[in-house]
Order: structure tokens, then sequence, then C-alpha cells
């Protein structure tokens, strides 16, 4: 749990100031992370500039050095607008939010033991009626270091369940709220697929504003530090990098606790159809064993005897289909009419079908013996048809001579 950080006793700041020109900024006290993952560093903004079109410029420096981490200027640029960053210590930093959105976080993409305990201060000028710049009240930011367990990827069946964990540290104060959101691919707000807020006050215990087709639920248990989600029905497009906020506010700060993870959805090797395919010509059959998987499918077979049949063997055609998941495996000419076993496997799983062509000869001999037994009640019939005619045609000449 990113509960491991160790207790750091600061000075911690209101997050929100209104200062002589108007502005208001917005930041979270305190910002915890885990070591080798990205962490958002927050702030938000207003001024009172409505339709403000010129530059804007974003710039990030630690408390306690002065030290300037990120220094970009957001400018118009042929009907658009665009980022030109001017400064980027260890090229580990990146605008995350959208000025004109009054939205100056940034991204840490990488963190680092020696961040933990830094503070961090953003600033935002404008040039309108020369420059205007408003300074955020100073974040901290708490690491998790890597002797803190984490969960890094989570592998779900394709149509099955998968539990994405996300811890943080639960209040020691009654919090005045706990809202959990979780980011799919990048962790913008734009990327959101859950969100979850539970207030500790009177009305409903909690609400869901937003989630993804219905197919997400909270699993954990918040009071003790549990932010974790189910996704449910699994898809192959739901595997991707995942991302959790928990913001717990309480009568005297702010706590924006980040972790993520990765779900790769994998599809066990099914077999879908095993077939026999005969040639009118040859008179041969051709076995065909199609299966899904992911990793793809390996086909291999098992003839007569139990015994494997060599994967190189020049009667053997395996052919892939990338976009339905499906390997398709042909057995050709085959010599000896009696049981063949296709088995399909990948890593996550093995499935094997089988079919007896002695059967089939079988049937194909009892439909020919059938075919003979018919032979002496059709060789009656004619007769039977042949006696009738010879029966009318005589009795029609009887009546003629009368």
């Amino acid at each position: 749990m990113l509960g491991a950080v160790l207790y750091i006793t600061s000075q911690l700041f209101s997050t929100e100031g209104l200062d002589q020109n108007g502005w208001t900024m917005e930041t979270p006290d305190v910002v915890m992370g885990r070591e080798g993952k990205p962490v958002v560093l927050f702030c938000k903004f207003t001024h009172l500039h409505g339709g403000y079109r010129e530059n804007i410029t974003v710039s990030w420096r630690e408390d306690q050095t002065g030290k300037w981490i990120l220094n970009y200027t957001n400018f118009p640029s042929d009907n658009r607008f665009a980022n030109e960053i001017r400064e980027n210590e260890g090229e580990r930093y990146q605008p995350m939010g959208n000025p004109r959105q009054n939205d100056a976080s940034i991204i840490i993409k990488r963190l680092r033991p020696q961040d933990h305990h830094k503070r961090y201060v953003c600033l935002v000028d404008l040039q309108e009626d020369g420059n205007q710049t408003t300074q955020s009240f100073t974040q901290t930011l708490l690491v998790a270091t890597g002797d803190d367990v984490s969960v890094s990827m989570v592998i779900g069946k394709k149509g099955s369940s998968a539990t994405l964990p996300c811890s943080f540290n639960p209040s020691n104060r009654k919090p005045s709220s706990i809202t959990i959101r979780w980011m799919k691919g990048n962790p913008r707000e734009e990327s959101t697929v859950f969100i979850h807020t539970h207030p500790h006050t009177k009305g409903p215990p909690y609400s869901v504003t937003v989630n993804g087709g219905g197919r997400y639920e909270l699993v954990g248990k918040l009071v003790q530090g549990d932010a974790s989600i189910r996704v449910k029905e699994l898809r192959m497009d739901d595997g991707s990098d995942y991302f959790c906020h928990v913001w717990v506010k309480n009568s005297t700060q702010e706590t924006v606790t980040q972790d993520g993870t990765k779900l790769e959805v994998v599809v066990p090797a099914t077999i879908l159809e095993l077939s026999v395919v005969s040639d009118n010509v040859t008179g041969e059959d051709t076995l065909v064993c199609r299966a899904e998987g992911m990793p793809p499918a390996n086909i291999t077979w098992i003839g007569p005897g139990n015994s494997s049949l060599p994967v190189d063997s020049s009667e053997m055609r395996v052919m892939h289909d990338p976009e339905k998941l499906q390997t398709v495996g042909e057995l050709l000419h085959l010599r000896l009419r009696n049981c063949y076993m296709c088995v399909a496997a990948n890593e996550h799983g093995t499935d094997t079908s089988e079919v007896n062509l002695s059967t089939k000869d079988i049937s194909r001999a009892n439909f020919i013996i059938g075919m003979l037994c018919l032979l002496p009640l059709i060789k009656f019939l004619l007769l039977l048809i042949t006696g009738i005619i010879l029966f009318i045609k005589i009795k029609g000449m009887s009546n003629f001579v009368y």
C-alpha cells in the first residue's frame, strides 16, 4: 500500500487563494505517487480576462531550491494554440493541462526516490495590460519507494472480469469526501472511465458520475484505503494502462494519491471447430481445426495410436487471422482411417477435439450395403411393373377382338 510512505511533518497550505489581480488558483496540499510511475502535479486557475487569446506562460519550480523544472508558453498559431517548451529539467516533465481551459497541470514522467518530500510551486503569466502573474501555494510530493508492494500488471481473460488495484492512506481524521477517478490510456481527465464520490455528509452514501459502458464497479473498501475497481466482461480493447487518482478532503487539507497498473487481456486457446473436408475428385479427406487464442494458439495433431505428428510435416498447414484472433490448422493426405486429435495451446490454456474417420468410412459402407440390400426389392418392383404393363396390353387386345 501507499501507506508505507514515510510520515511527513510539514506545514500544509490552503488549496485556494485569491490574489490582488482577482485570480484564483487551486492545488492539492499533498500529492502521493509511486516510484517508477508517472504522477500529476495539479494547478488550476481562473482570471478576469474572458476570451483571452494572447500568450500564456506556465512555469514550475522547486520551492526549496528555487530551481525551474518546466517553463513553456502556450501561444496562438494558425487558428489553434501550441506549446513552446523553453526549459525542461532532465526531460522528465511535460504539460498535461490545457492553459486555455485554465489548467496548468503537468506530469512527472517517472518518479525517483529523490523526488520524495519535494515541494513545487506553479506560476501562470498573462500578457494582458502588462504582464500579470500569479502563483499557486506549495504542494508537497511524497514518493512510495520500491519496498512498497505494487501490482504493476493485471492479466484478465476475455469475457471474464479483472480487478485493478489502487491503495491510498485513509485519513486519520474523518474526511469530508473521497473521490476516486480512474483513467484509461493516460492520466488526463478526458480519459476518465470511472468516477466515484463518497461524501461523509447527510444524503446519498455515494454517487457514480462516470461509468464507461456500465462495466466498472468499485470493489475496494475505502475505510481500509482500497479504491480498487473491477472491470467486467473484458474485451480486447480493454487492454491498456490505467491510472487511479484518489482525492481525500478534510477540514484542513486535500491529498491526492496516484497509482497505476497495466491490464492485459488474454484469450486461452479454444477450439471453435474441427471438421472433415472431402475432395470429390481425389477422394482424399482434409482435417480442418479452427481455434481462438491470444497469444495466437499453436495447433498440433495427434494421429492413430496416440502418436504426435511432426510439426514440420509437408502434410500440415497453419494460417493465422490476427483480426479475429484465430488460427486455422489443416492436416492433409490422411493415410490411415482412424482417430485424429487437434490440440490448440497457448500460455493461458489448452483445448483438444477429436474426430474418428473410421466412423465416417463405416457410414459410407453402411450406405453402400443399404443400396445393395435394396437391389432385390428394386428388381421385384421392375418385374411387377413390367407384368402390369403386359397385362394391360393383353387385355386391350382381347377387347379389340370381340
